[in-house]
């Protein structure tokens, strides 16, 4: 392949990602329109680019192709500004066209990490509570171990999740299961699968047993108790719930009175005693509550 052949199609594959970011060819002078803009000067090929942050310039040079890049403008650039972004082997006598494509590539990257758009690193989401450690007792589940459960549960939420950690500086449990959690949480229960209930009430279960206060009142009074006005839901959760069961059935009693209804959207911060099951808890909730 040609030298020019080849720089022809380097120039044509890196239009997009130049004028992306606001590069163009510098044509140097005496060049005419439609010849290539290459300069030669001491064995050197040069093609130059230039825009408002900065200037690049690709150099071969004894069978080697660089790419170079500058913050300095590309009129007043000199050697000392570039920096050497990228440089390859480029015999001209054995190139081909998966080379240069291998170049155009190259380069482009180049280009998009020194000029390109720097996204803005995500912050790293607080780390839930472990199993091991709280099984230990030497610490409890916390309202993030909550939610990053129950977003494992629903990965959908996930961004939900992380919005409302980065909009807040922590974790809002409340905000979260009233706006988005409690709407998948019923979704489930009214679906009623076996499987699927029991992968949500392992959660729900475990870090109850396990959980500071808060995190039991969020489980109970704004999750379960969102199900008071809906005595089939709740009666499809009762095979699932366990420490926990009385607790929930006494919040739902305060919960159909409408002078209490407040609560649900502040939840009080409450530590309920753990009680066993009954084997009457169907009985409960016709006729107790």
């Amino acid at each position: 392949m040609e030298l020019n052949s080849a720089f022809a199609q380097i120039i044509k594959g890196l239009d997009s990602v130049m004028n992306t970011n606001g590069f163009s060819v510098v044509v140097p002078d005496g060049i005419e329109k439609g010849e290539l803009p290459v300069t030669e000067k001491d064995g050197r090929s040069t093609v130059l680019y230039g825009g408002k942050k900065g200037a690049a310039k690709i150099e071969y040079f004894e069978g080697k192709i660089s790419l170079y890049c500058s913050l300095a403008d590309a009129s007043s650039a000199v050697d000392n500004d570039y920096k050497k972004t990228s440089m390859s082997l480029f015999n001209i006598d054995t190139v081909d066209d998966r080379d240069v494509k291998y170049i155009i590539n190259d380069f482009s990257d180049g280009i998009n990490d020194t000029f390109g758009k720097k996204e803005k690193a995500a912050k790293k989401l607080p780390q839930p509570i472990s199993k091991s450690a709280a099984k230990s007792g030497s610490v409890y589940y916390d309202l993030v171990t909550l939610g990053s459960r129950f977003v494992g549960v629903y990965p959908e939420l996930k961004d939900a999740y992380r919005e409302n950690i980065e909009k807040y500086g922590e974790f809002l449990a409340d905000e979260f299961f009233l706006n988005y959690g409690n709407a998948k949480f019923r979704e489930t229960v009214r679906q009623n699968n076996p499987t699927q209930m029991k992968k949500l009430f392992n959660v729900l279960n475990d870090i109850y047993n396990d959980g500071i206060n808060q995190v039991q009142s969020v489980i109970v009074v704004t999750i379960m108790g969102s199900l008071y006005d809906d005595e089939q839901l709740l009666a499809n959760c009762v095979d699932y719930m366990d420490d926990m069961t009385l607790s929930v059935l006494e919040t739902i009693k305060l919960l159909k009175k409408p002078a209490n209804r407040a609560k649900l959207e502040h939840p009080p911060l409450y530590k309920p005693k753990k009680q066993k099951k009954t084997s009457s808890l169907l009985n409960q909730l016709n006729g107790g509550i």
